[in-house]
């Protein structure tokens, strides 16, 4: 049998590919092949040329041509012997990685390498581990190389902005937190929704029992239960500086930045997403990243009237992530007319200094969300590289409501729109509905 091998590998280098007699009719082998075989299929289903390279030794390979993008899908069968043939792929001149035909009788995709762009390109395929002895015979027999196109992205998805929910856990009997998380989750499946994320002030002060902690953790459990990740951010009624009625305990700077309780009752492990931290242990500045769409997401949530630090470490993340699509979440940002903050109020920096040193500096922020005051707003701006940035206000202090924003994005349209829902009473709130187009993803 290693006789015969070593004619027919001759013959097949002279001819480029085909042994004359052993194609079947249908069509001409798509394989060139160097120290191996062209020969009738003999698996299922049947490919196009009627026929399959067979490689027999470490020294056959086959190579062939591919046109299209996706993945490098190899249609094989093979001859058991003490083991299934291993294949080698690369493409171009470079390997894409080893794949073991584990069928002698159907022709199954053996999925090889990375997703390829739209192009043209030059398969080899080598045996690399043949076995032979007196009482089987370990080959490779190739059908065909072709590319899978990737699977169709669903290119519309929603996510959430939920706003200050202060006066939704003040007593037992308010629902209306629970009512808004329970109908987000009911929604997963209509909306796509894939991200939910908090504005600031998720509670109005602390107690001794931490109850108003112990509410809002509650009313969250269905998305962890769903597993549909969620970010909060830090608004000043979730520090210690606030106290009962509005009252701002001293020294309110100092306090600003005690975060003890908020970051007993939320954190990083039960949002779901989250990939880095500013500080150890706390989520007053951190980042989750997703997918939706066909592209990358990058929610990053910032403390009240930033430290300065606090913004450097913002600027690393973005840089370190070009290719994901920003959305910013803090508690102050626009004021109720839709202008920027101009106030560092007893933290650090002011919005215009997150937006100067932050929002503008970076190609792929794109939008950002705060509360803290009046109801609703929205604007837009042109970073430093004409890159637009959508930002939203929403806030409300509803003390028989619950609004909750949403964000459709069409990655293919490239477009946005958002609106306001209260689910609790069935309300809208269409002057504040937006549409824009353009956006500019970065893909």
């Amino acid at each position: 049998m290693r006789i015969t091998r070593v004619v027919m590998a001759v013959v097949v280098v002279l001819s480029a590919g085909v042994l004359a007699g052993t194609a079947n009719a249908n069509g001409t082998s798509p394989f060139t092949v160097v120290n191996g075989s062209i020969q009738p299929a003999t698996g299922t289903p049947q490919p196009p040329s009627g026929t399959h390279a067979t490689l027999w030794r470490n020294a056959s390979h086959a190579t062939t041509t591919v046109q299209g993008a996706g993945r490098l899908v190899i249609g094989a069968i093979g001859d058991h012997c003490e083991g299934w043939p291993t294949i080698r792929v690369s493409v171009g001149g470079t390997p894409a990685g080893e794949v073991t035909v584990t069928s002698a009788v159907d022709y199954g995709g053996y999925v090889v390498g990375a997703p390829l762009a739209e192009g043209r390109y030059d398969i080899r395929i080598d045996l690399v581990n043949d076995r032979y002895t007196a009482e089987c015979d370990r080959n490779v027999h190739l059908a065909y190389a072709r590319m899978q196109a990737p699977p169709a992205v669903d290119t519309t998805f929603t996510f959430a902005v939920v706003p200050d929910t202060q006066e939704e856990v003040l007593t037992a009997t308010d629902t209306r937190l629970r009512q808004r998380v329970d109908w987000l989750v009911a929604q997963r499946t209509a909306l796509d929704l894939r991200f939910v994320t908090h504005s600031g002030d998720v509670v109005n002060y602390d107690t001794a029992d931490h109850v108003q902690y112990a509410r809002a953790r509650a009313a969250l459990r269905p998305l962890e239960a769903a597993g549909l990740p969620y970010t909060l951010a830090v608004g000043n009624h979730d520090t210690q500086a606030a106290g009962p009625d509005g009252e701002l305990r001293s020294p309110a700077g100092q306090l600003l930045r005690d975060t003890t309780v908020f970051n007993r009752y939320f954190t990083a492990g039960r949002f779901g997403a989250v990939q880095g931290q500013f500080e150890a242990g706390k989520v007053d500045n951190a980042y989750a990243t997703y997918s939706a769409g066909g592209v990358r997401w990058l929610v990053l949530t910032l403390e009240l009237w930033p430290r300065r630090a606090a913004v450097a470490w913002a600027q690393a993340v973005v840089a370190a992530h070009p290719l994901h699509n920003v959305v910013i979440v803090t508690h102050h940002y626009l004021e109720s007319d839709a202008t920027i903050g101009q106030d560092a109020g007893y933290g650090s920096t002011s919005p215009q200094y997150l937006f100067d040193n932050l929002v503008t500096r970076y190609p792929n922020i794109r939008l950002v969300f705060s509360g803290h005051t009046g109801a609703a707003a929205s604007r837009v701006d042109t970073g430093v590289h004409g890159n637009r940035i959508h930002s939203f206000l929403q806030t409300f202090h509803s003390r028989r409501t619950n609004p909750v924003r949403l964000v459709e994005v069409d990655t293919a349209a490239n477009s946005l729109r958002t609106w306001i829902y209260a689910p609790h009473t069935a309300e809208t709130f269409p002057e504040h509905d937006r549409t824009y187009t353009g956006i500019g993803l970065v893909r």
